[in-house]
């Protein structure tokens, strides 16, 4: 009976695919939070709405430093 093995390559493609394709997800979360922000900030308006905003656009950058860095260095 053969024995079935998996390459360490196939393993490795594998688990950069599916990071690369995790941060996609996230990237457009972010993406989805940072507009819902915006249109949030226009309807409800207080002291601290203009640090949530900073808030989700930095956290939108970072997903999309996080996306950029997977596709280059994985």
């Amino acid at each position: 009976m053969p024995e079935l093995t998996i390459d360490q390559n196939f393993i490795s493609i594998l688990l950069k695919v599916f990071f690369v394709i995790s941060a996609c997800f996230y990237l457009i979360y972010s993406g989805v939070v940072a507009k819902q922000i915006v249109v949030m900030k226009k309807t409800l308006i207080t002291n601290f709405s203009s640090l949530i905003t900073l808030l989700g656009f930095i956290n939108l950058i970072i997903a999309a430093a996080m996306f950029f860095a997977f596709i280059f260095f994985l």
